[in-house]
């Protein structure tokens, strides 16, 4: 990739970011949030990528306002899917809804409701951001550089691969080096042929599939944690308590399901090699 390639990829991701924001800003609505925040990740996927080929020592990296923002409306969409999860599942059950948790979560997501809109700008709100990222681009990636870059990654793989039972965080950081290639597809196609040792992980295809099934974990693991962190603060009656620990024994189920197609997976791609 010549520079002036490298500079379109970079001012295309941040026009998109820019738009995303705007109507993230608009509506706060939970799709417009999950657009944003790929936006985000593709960005990072782009410039991990480029970083193999920098010769200087200023790492490329996304903007910290950029990066704050995605975390506050990360924590925004969480929060959300929170809500709708615990009713659709209690509702579909005909069981009452756990109404102090619940005004728990309507309390935590209007905090950070107001953190969120105290950014502002439109639809350039971060463009000092892309300009100053635009200076920090190397003069141009070689394809050599390109293959470094995916043998990193499947390195990283590999490790991630070899427990039998891998730890939860493993687990999340698997989804993530696989969102990335994903991401950065367009470019790394043709080295994940020669670079990849598992058949069943040199597709795009493929990989999209098993991400989506590591993504099923990723949000049910949270929608876990986002539980006992706030019953671990409140006061509750005993009967909310009795919906909230039949609510948690049902969503650790269907994590341990997810835990058990994953571990499908491993063993699959680990045939493959």
């Amino acid at each position: 990739m010549k520079h002036k390639d490298i500079v379109n990829l970079i001012k295309k991701r941040f026009e998109k970011i820019n738009f995303a924001f705007e109507c993230v800003r608009l509506h706060f609505s939970e799709n417009d949030i999950r657009l944003f925040r790929v936006k985000v990740k593709k960005l990072q996927a782009c410039l991990q990528m480029l970083n193999v080929g920098i010769d200087h020592k200023d790492t490329l990296k996304v903007p910290r306002r950029i990066l704050k923002y995605y975390e506050v409306s990360g924590v925004i969409r969480s929060l959300q899917i929170q809500q709708l999860h615990i009713h659709q599942t209690l509702e579909r059950e005909e069981r009452k809804l756990p109404e102090t948790y619940l005004n728990l979560i309507s309390s935590q997501l209007l905090n950070q409701l107001e953190m969120a809109s105290k950014f502002r700008g439109g639809q350039s709100a971060f463009q000092k951001e892309g300009e100053k990222l635009l200076i920090l681009l190397p003069a141009k990636i070689s394809p050599k550089s390109i293959e470094r870059f995916v043998r990193s990654e499947i390195n990283t793989l590999k490790k991630l691969l070899s427990p039998v039972f891998p730890p939860d965080q493993s687990i999340h950081e698997m989804r993530k080096l696989l969102k990335g290639l994903l991401y950065t597809w367009l470019y790394i196609q043709e080295y994940m042929d020669i670079v990849s040792p598992y058949s069943l992980l040199s597709n795009r295809e493929n990989i999209d599939a098993f991400s989506k099934v590591l993504g099923k974990f990723h949000d049910i693991d949270t929608a876990i944690t986002l539980l006992h962190t706030g019953v671990s603060s409140l006061e509750i009656d005993e009967n909310e308590k009795g919906i909230l620990r039949n609510l948690e024994i049902k969503w650790i189920g269907e994590k341990e399901a997810a835990r058990l197609e994953i571990y499908q997976y491993f063993q699959n791609i680990n045939a493959s090699l």
